[in-house]
């Protein structure tokens, strides 16, 4: 299915006296104890694409369009993602698929074998522009995950720099 986001919850008895009613909890400058917590449970939530979106890319790739993902997901949501709408097409392999098929590393399959790849925003960093280029020219699916404003930017420009878009 679709990748899920997860929370996990716990919890903690506080001492009153420590913390008294009306304490300010402060999340981002952590200001109360976060040791010994009780784990309780977790959640899962699924955002999944309109219905409309798998028809819309089907529509885009018969008229020639070429059709990218670029999203702030976690890379295996946005492979999931990117299936279910059809962005990355049935038949269609990453590197990681290739491993995991003959069982070796992905560090030993070569990237042009996939005709399908999950660009981590971390990758992305410290990519060149011919870096780039090279994923932009040699897979026909793409997904770029956890990209930042100014990643998306320069993925922007480096189909540009190709002529795509």
């Amino acid at each position: 299915g679709l990748g899920e986001r997860v929370i996990g919850f716990c919890d903690l008895r506080l001492n009153s006296k420590k913390y008294p009613k009306g304490f300010e909890f402060n999340t981002e400058q952590v200001n109360f104890d976060i040791k010994d917590l009780r784990f309780v449970g977790l959640v899962s939530m699924i955002d999944p694409p309109r219905a409309a979106v798998p028809g819309a890319v089907a529509q885009c790739r018969s008229a020639g369009i070429r059709v990218v993902m670029v999203t702030g997901d976690h890379p295996i949501t946005a492979k999931a993602i990117a299936k279910s709408v059809g962005i990355i097409s049935d038949g269609s392999k990453t590197v990681e698929d290739i491993a995991a098929e003959r069982g070796v590393p992905v560090k030993s399959v070569n990237p042009r074998e996939a005709n399908a790849t999950v660009i981590h925003g971390e990758l992305l960093r410290g990519m060149s522009v011919e870096d780039l280029a090279e994923v932009i020219t040699n897979h026909d699916e793409i997904v770029f995950a956890r990209t930042s404003p100014q990643q998306k930017l320069l993925i922007v420009e480096g189909f540009q720099r190709q002529g795509q878009i």
